[in-house]
């Protein structure tokens, strides 16, 4: 409205529509009809006011808002609404193309990450996706972005892949029987390398993954052993439980005792179950061992319970004698015993204890005077007084004042060993009688053997005798025959051996004297001429026997042969160094 003095202008933008304007319920419903228009007008958000208001000014949604504040504060609000909603449409548009152009790299079957952007361009460059991306630069980023992802998707391919062989190639190695724990690579590659699933890795790969293998099954060998060493240590301990179990039952039963020995109880159990069992343990306790644990146990409470019977014995003055049962014994000491009471098995072990000290020290006494009683025997025995007839009263003044004789102590043990002594000679002189009938009777015997032994030997002699005279009739009968022959066949060697020894003899004796040697020479043609009788006489006495032509004419030969060699003197038979019949010396 205008006032006085002043001209009433009317701005552009404040001139009121014809149509009447609608009217809303709230402030911030005629803004956001005021928006509305705004946008069903299709107002840019580069738009200024006065381009905005030229085209909206005659909708009757204008007046919506009553002043031109309140219409540029909700047209400013609009522009940046506007402004953030085409920023994001531009956002999606470019994102869009981006995933498109992503796309387009990923359908590509070529590329790969090692091309480089330059020779990507000459493959694309026609696509409209990717000209879909307005900026170089931004299609590079992509590109670059994919080729990275490319890149590490291409690694987890190859990297999975090699899992996958690596996998393959294990299931290999443990499908081999013939890989043990002990197996070396270098034998057994052999084997190994005609397989595909071999060939897909590379070779430090191979002998790792064996390596790997072979460290797994030595674990789980180790496992193993582990599991059966425990398995094994269990079933011992088991083992040794029931043995103990055993061993105490037998305790109860009174078979095991504080005096029993091993070897002794080991001959009792050796058979049972529970001691094989032991037995068979390869470690923990032996069964020895834990005999020795219970008898310890049982050799606590013995030594115990013996303490208290002493005690009891003490108390009520019971002495032990070697005489005495075990009822005897139990009737003794029980009154005095007292609570607990002690097993039936102690009590008879102490008993026994006892009754071998009481026995041993009676065993005691009576070595002591038997040992009295031997040393005044040794002295009755150096006097020579004492006889076979002498009697206690006579010898006593001999002995009453040595210390044997006091030792005895009293004077009838004295006189018992007296007489014992006595008797003792009175036997040994009977003893000696004895022999000396027996030697004699024995000496007798052995002199009518002796006779009889000569009479047989003389008629043996006497036998042989004659069996010898018969021989040498039957000898002399049987050679005669064969004298002649064996003289002429034999004659000639036996006669020249006897020659060389004469003369060798002859040498030794004779070879300094010229005239012994001639004196032999002549010796020697007389026994010569005599021999040569003889064979002449033995030649004549065989001239008619029946003998064959040849052998005639061989025994003459050498008759002729031995005449002729000793008419040569005999030179030919000496040896070097002998002396001829001449006196001279062979020489070789």
């Amino acid at each position: 409205m205008a006032t006085a003095g002043k001209v009433n202008v009317t701005p552009l933008e404040e001139k009121t529509p014809d149509d009447e304007p609608v009217t809303y319920p709230s402030k911030q419903e005629a803004k956001n009809a005021f928006k509305a228009l705004l946008e069903s007008f299709n107002v840019q958000s580069d738009w200024t006011w006065e381009h905005a208001m030229r085209e909206i000014i005659n909708d009757k949604r204008y007046g919506a808002l009553k002043t031109l504040g309140e219409r540029k504060q909700a047209f400013n609000e609009y522009l940046g609404q506007r402004r953030k909603l085409e920023a994001e449409e531009r956002r999606v548009r470019q994102k869009k193309a981006r995933e498109e152009f992503t796309k387009m790299l990923e359908e590509c079957k070529e590329l790969t990450s090692s091309i480089k952007w330059s020779k990507a361009v000459s493959m694309f460059e026609n696509d409209e996706r990717f000209k879909a991306v307005e900026k170089n630069r931004d299609r590079e980023d992509l590109f670059d972005s994919f080729m990275v992802d490319l890149e590490r998707k291409e690694k987890e391919k190859a990297a999975e892949e090699h899992r996958h062989n690596i996998t393959e190639y294990r299931k290999y190695l443990e499908s081999c029987d013939f890989i043990k724990v002990n197996s070396q690579w270098r034998k057994i590659i052999d084997r190994l390398e005609d397989d595909e699933r071999y060939l897909r890795l590379e070779k430090i790969d191979r002998l790792l993954i064996y390596q790997d293998y072979i460290r797994d099954m030595e674990k789980e060998e180790e496992e193993g052993k582990k599991i059966q060493k425990e398995q094994t240590r269990r079933a011992e301990r088991k083992n040794r439980d029931e043995f103990r179990k055993l061993m105490e039952g037998h305790a109860s039963a009174g078979i095991l005792t504080a005096k029993t020995h091993w070897r002794d109880y080991c001959l009792k159990v050796k058979d049972s179950a529970e001691y094989q069992a032991v037995a068979s343990n390869t470690s923990g306790s032996t069964p020895r061992e834990l005999f020795e644990d219970v008898a310890e146990e049982l050799e606590v409470k013995f030594y115990e319970d013996k303490v208290r019977v002493k005690d009891a014995m003490k108390s009520g003055k019971v002495s032990m004698v070697s005489t005495w049962t075990f009822e005897d014994f139990r009737a003794g000491v029980l009154d005095n015993l007292g609570h607990p009471l002690i097993s039936e098995i102690n009590l008879e072990l102490v008993y026994k204890e006892l009754l071998e000290r009481a026995k041993e020290k009676e065993e005691k006494e009576a070595k002591k005077r038997q040992r009295i009683a031997d040393d005044f025997t040794r002295l009755l025995h150096t006097f020579k007084e004492i006889t076979l007839s002498s009697t206690w009263e006579e010898c006593k003044p001999l002995v009453e004042e040595s210390y044997e004789f006091k030792s005895v102590g009293e004077e009838s043990s004295a006189k018992e060993i007296f007489e014992e002594y006595i008797a003792h000679l009175q036997e040994k002189a009977k003893e000696k009688e004895r022999k000396r009938e027996e030697e004699k009777v024995r000496k007798e015997k052995e002199r009518e053997e002796k006779e009889k032994r000569k009479d047989k030997e003389r008629k043996e002699r006497d036998r042989e005798r004659e069996r010898e005279k018969g021989k040498e009739r039957s000898k002399k009968d049987d050679t005669d025959s064969d004298t002649a022959d064996a003289n002429d066949s034999y004659g000639y060697k036996d006669d020249k051996k006897r020659e060389k020894e004469k003369e060798r003899k002859h040498r030794k004796r004779h070879q300094s004297a010229s005239d012994e040697v001639y004196s032999d020479k002549e010796e020697k043609e007389s026994k010569r001429s005599r021999r040569q009788s003889s064979d002449r006489k033995k030649s004549r006495k065989h001239a008619h026997s029946p003998v064959s032509d040849g052998e005639s004419r061989h025994k003459k030969h050498k008759r002729d042969h031995r005449d002729s060699s000793r008419r040569n003197g005999g030179y030919e038979e000496l040896e070097d160094g002998e002396v001829g019949e001449d006196g001279e010396i062979q020489q070789s």
